[in-house]
């Protein structure tokens, strides 16, 4: 199962150089994978070539912007998301009814025995007082 986080948003696109400016949301690392979706685009790519200034950088800062080189033309105001990887939580399996009444009879058993050992102890306590 795949989780997807908003991190940025294309503010321009370089025709000639496939690349867009992405005012960053939420810090992500180079190599990371993103969705970047609007309202003609819709892709995956991973994060492989980013900078700042002309200087490559492996993490996205919060708050910057940044140059990432896209392999599709994106436009102005499409979201990119980071999508994770999510583990799925194993769910119990429910006690069938005959499970439950099988439970039921233990517990009413153990309940019994432990009953008979007191009800022993007691007698043993009595006959040695005599």
């Amino acid at each position: 199962m795949e989780k997807e986080t908003l991190v940025g948003e294309v503010t321009h696109y370089f025709t000639a150089i496939g690349v867009a400016v992405v005012k960053v949301k939420k810090s992500f690392k180079k190599g990371a994978r993103l969705h970047i979706k609007g309202a003609t685009t819709d892709f995956y790519q991973e994060a492989t070539s980013m900078q700042i200034n002309h200087q490559d950088i492996s993490q996205a800062p919060k708050g910057k912007e940044i140059g990432l080189k896209v392999d599709q033309r994106v436009r102005e105001g499409d979201k990119v998301y980071l999508v994770e990887e999510v583990k799925e939580k194993k769910k119990k399996k429910a006690k069938t009814s005959k499970g439950k009444k099988k439970a039921k009879k233990k517990a009413k058993k153990t309940s019994k025995k432990s009953k008979k050992v007191k009800k022993a102890k007691k007698s043993k306590k009595k006959r040695k007082k005599k």
